[in-house]
């Protein structure tokens, strides 16, 4: 990679970074889409998305429905909606933009302004799709908890987003309804948990808490660029939290503090959120290199198979090549 390139990047990533951090902030207006089905976790999606609306979110509200394989060439979420609206006609997408209203406006007792639209395709690539097209700076979705049987399987919705999605994703468990008074945010201190950080302080209720939790590795995997670990190696743990605690403080009447583990990763985390009981996990999406992800497996996929905790998954600001 050419230093111009590099250069490229890092101008870019500067300029996510600065605009996520927008987020929840109040005042400050972002678009939201909320991708919601018929199920328990709608209503809990309906009420949080409505209190993220005070904190300047502008929602679209999404349903997917699974039901065409999408036509060979081209877009996958594209054709499958060329193809699907011709077999299926305005009027079936109206029925089911209408079933979503009805959920909308009965959970909050009266009707938004927020645009509803249905879809037909497969949920994951098509929420991406769609999330893309509504140009959203924030995705919200229900996640359920999955026995380990289950998580043995493989992937589901939530998990498939919240890897692929290149904005930040907001799971939503159903008994969450408000904005978290605790958020614990799983960091490894690199740029994108950083970032994680930054939101999960914008986030939270004021007189809350961030729990910043950091799982030392026997040998730390630092990446080109990333000069969050960086600085962990250079100057030790508990200098990198000051740093940390000391800008998401800014402006804000909230308490951060640092807890440190060792162990697995992902193990770890889990029995860390077993600890702590937050309302809500704030953490990176692992879209390492190869050989990282070889050695470090995916703690935030975990996390989110796991199902037991609202997430909030920060993606990095530009995609690593494998």
């Amino acid at each position: 990679m050419t230093t111009e390139i590099r250069d490229m990047i890092s101008q870019t990533s500067v300029a996510l970074s600065s605009s996520r951090r927008r987020l929840f902030v109040p005042g400050v207006g972002y678009k939201l889409l909320l991708a919601i089905d018929n199920d328990d976790n709608a209503t809990a999606a309906i009420e949080f998305t409505a209190a993220l609306a005070h904190r300047g979110a502008e929602p679209t509200v999404l349903r997917t429905l699974e039901l065409l394989t999408p036509v060979p060439g081209g877009n996958a979420a594209d054709t499958t909606m060329l193809y699907a609206q011709a077999a299926l006609g305005t009027e079936f997408y109206q029925q089911q933009e209408n079933i979503i209203s009805y959920i909308v406006r009965e959970t909050l007792g009266s009707e938004p302004p927020w645009p509803v639209k249905s879809v037909v395709g497969d949920p994951p690539s098509t929420i991406i799709y769609e999330a893309e097209v509504e140009e959203a700076d924030l995705l919200v979705m229900g996640i359920h908890h999955h026995g380990k049987l289950a998580q043995a399987i493989g992937e589901n919705t939530a998990t498939r987003v919240m890897s692929k999605a290149s904005i930040p994703v907001l799971g939503v468990r159903s008994e969450t309804r408000k904005l978290p008074r605790l958020v614990m945010v799983a960091t490894d201190f690199g740029n994108a948990s950083w970032e994680a950080a930054h939101l999960a302080a914008n986030l939270v209720d004021p007189g809350g808490t961030v729990a910043i939790v950091h799982v030392a590795l026997p040998a730390p995997v630092i990446e080109d660029g990333d000069e969050g670990a960086a600085m962990v190696q250079r100057e030790g743990i508990e200098h990198s939290f000051e740093r940390l605690a000391g800008e998401i403080k800014v402006g804000k009447s909230i308490e951060v503090r640092l807890v440190k583990r060792e162990g697995d990763p992902g193990d770890e985390l889990l029995a860390a959120a077993e600890q702590i009981n937050p309302d809500m996990i704030a953490t990176a999406s692992q879209r390492h290199r190869l050989i990282t992800r070889l050695m470090l497996g995916s703690v935030s996929r975990k996390l989110v198979r796991d199902g037991r905790w609202s997430m909030l998954i920060a993606p990095p600001a530009h995609r690593e090549t494998v």
